[in-house]
């Protein structure tokens, strides 16, 4: 965005850092406009932990921020001489990090660039954070350009690579990266472009620092999972949460060396009096003395480094205008291939195969192209671009989603229709027992209702088979009143029926359907037999029939006969009878005939 100068303010007699804006961004009157709202509203935060911005403004169109003077190195530059810090020492840098963002986003205000080189540790072992605003400014400067995400990526979030607005989140997951990186001297992602890297944030699990060293405490391990987490909603709610976790897993961590050891004394001598910082303002510059960089040198030795630095120079000015005709003068061209249907991945290795920048646009909704595949590609297929060009994936989210319909209760026909009138359809038909809901009622759909499901996929059901079978006690054997009790206490209609029965006596219930330890389901019917006793029947009239012929019908009837003749007769034919005509008898009876 600029570069930094030091210099010293006149007034206050103290020396400050000045931020000079590149001229093209000072072209942009959006940018301008930005950029004044956010440098104002950075200057109103007032924190230790926070590098302070005294003033801005411009001359001659050069615009510039003043800001307080850090006598001291980025976390950058000291990974770059430590390799990695102690797991305390990490800490104590994330935690006044912490403290800062805490600050600021309480004063809604987000930094969205949060990594190492933004962040500045003093002789005395404070952490500064920098550029405050101007991420958000310069972010909204390339609005323009549709899709453009602004920023290092190796600390986007992914919900900064996929184009959604920033928020305090947002800040924790790149101070997530940055601990990883404290963690190990290393990056949890890498690739061989931004895209890849890109795609890994977005996609890609957050590997435990602890992978690559095992210094690192599980306690640590866990800090960075929690505020590296894919979905936003899951991160600790603010930097103040987030903190508050940290210092709690610190406590327990083996102790190091403080922060300021790691930042050598650094020596400010000012400059001679015929140069300045920035001439516009006229003040007079400073020199830094690092100590073991040798101050003086001989005319000779600067004259011999100045010849070498020609030379070197004078190569690089070749190779620069072979690499400048290369790419600007030699056409590189290449035709958009065919990826629509394919998949996201698929299709992006494709694209930047064939030397196109990729980037993937907000998903649509498509009842013909699978989720996860690429439904538009902007420019279209078979669009003649140069190398480097942009290429815009749209993937596909599949159906749109429709509410699901409330068939629990509903017999299964009915419920088949309903969600075809929803535009859904009946997938897996389960059958199962159920006492609450009759046979052939739904008992449960996979997705409940008034929830979505994706336009024409497929709920499945489980249907009631009843109740649960029970199985069938015995009461053959008792009388009816209490085979009916104990046949309803399991939940069986009783059908009663009766015959008659020579053997088991009136209200004995001779046999039943179904025979006991039958599985049946409550709510069927179980028949029972009662016994009327033995058959009865009106006795007949046999008189005047003939005897042989009367003791035939008789018998026949299950009857006893006893026959008598009268004295002085022959006894061929029935003249008397007991008992009488229509009187009732049973099966068994005896009955006596008179014959004369």
């Amino acid at each position: 965005m600029g570069e930094v100068f030091r210099a010293r303010d006149a007034v206050l007699e103290r020396p400050v850092a000045i931020k000079v804006l590149h001229r093209n961004l000072a072209g942009d009157t959006g940018f301008i406009e930005r950029f004044r709202r956010e440098a104002r509203a950075a200057a109103n935060l007032n924190h230790q932990n926070i590098v302070a911005v005294h003033d801005w403004g411009s001359v001659d169109g050069i615009y510039y921020m003043v800001m307080e003077y850090v006598a001291g190195l980025s976390v950058r530059e000291i990974l770059h001489a430590e390799g990695l810090l102690a797991p305390a020492q990490a800490a104590d840098v994330l935690e006044q990090t912490l403290a800062a963002l805490q600050h600021a986003h309480r004063q809604g205000i987000v930094h969205r660039d949060v990594k190492p080189e933004n962040l500045m540790v003093t002789r005395d072992g404070v952490v500064k954070v920098a550029d405050f605003g101007l991420a958000r400014a310069f972010a909204d400067a390339q609005i323009t350009e549709a899709g453009n995400v602004t920023g290092t990526v190796q600390y986007l979030a992914p919900e900064q690579l996929q184009g959604e607005p920033a928020d305090p989140r947002t800040d924790l997951y790149a101070l997530g990266v940055v601990g990883f990186e404290l963690l190990t001297g290393r990056l949890p992602f890498a690739g061989e472009t931004p895209m890849a890297i890109a795609y890994q944030h977005i996609h890609e699990p957050m590997p435990k620092p602890s992978s690559m060293n095992p210094a690192v405490p599980a306690s640590l391990d866990g800090w960075v999972a929690s505020v590296t987490e894919k979905q936003r909603e899951l991160r600790p709610e603010s930097a103040a949460e987030a903190r508050r976790d940290l210092e709690a897993e610190a406590r327990s961590l083996p102790a190091a060396p403080p922060l300021s050891s790691l930042v050598p004394e650094i020596t400010v001598v000012p400059a001679p009096a015929d140069v300045t910082a920035i001439p516009q303002h006229g003040d007079p510059a400073e020199t830094v003395t690092i100590p073991g960089r040798a101050i003086g040198r001989s005319k000779g030795k600067r004259r011999k480094g100045l010849r070498a630095l020609a030379i070197v120079l004078a190569i690089l000015a070749i190779g620069s205008a072979a690499w400048a005709s290369w790419t600007y003068l030699i056409p590189h061209e290449v035709d958009v291939p065919k990826v629509v249907g394919l998949t996201v991945e698929n299709a992006q290795a494709q694209l930047e195969q064939a030397g196109l920048v990729v980037r993937i646009a907000e998903g649509r909704n498509s009842t013909e192209v699978p989720a996860g595949s690429v439904l538009k590609v902007q420019p279209a297929e078979g669009t003649t671009l140069e190398r480097g060009d942009r290429v815009t994936l749209v993937p596909s989210l599949g159906p749109p989603p429709v509410p699901v319909p409330n068939v629990v209760g509903q017999p299964l026909s009915d419920a088949k229709a309903a969600l075809r009138e929803a535009h859904l359809k009946v997938g897996d038909v389960t059958r199962a027992f159920d006492e609450r809901f009759e046979a052939d009622q739904v008992v449960r759909q996979s997705v409940k209702a008034k929830q979505d499901a994706p336009q024409g996929s497929a709920i499945d059901l489980v249907v009631s088979k009843g109740p649960t079978p029970v199985s069938v006690e015995k009461v053959v054997g008792l009388q009816q009143d209490e085979a009916v009790a104990v046949l309803q206490s399991q939940g069986f209609v009783v059908d009663v029926q009766e015959e008659f029965s020579d053997e088991d006596e009136k209200g004995t219930v001779i046999s039943q359907t179904p025979e006991k330890g039958t599985d049946l389901q409550p709510g069927k019917t179980v028949t029972i037999v009662v016994s009327k006793g033995p058959p009865e029947f009106p006795m007949p009239n046999v008189v005047g029939m003939g005897r042989d012929e009367a003791v035939a019908k008789l018998r026949s009837l299950g009857l006893l006969v006893d026959v008598a003749i009268v004295p002085g007769h022959g006894g061929s034919r029935v003249v008397f009878q007991e008992p009488a005509s229509g009187t009732t008898v049973h099966a068994g009876d005896l009955v006596h005939i008179y014959v004369a």
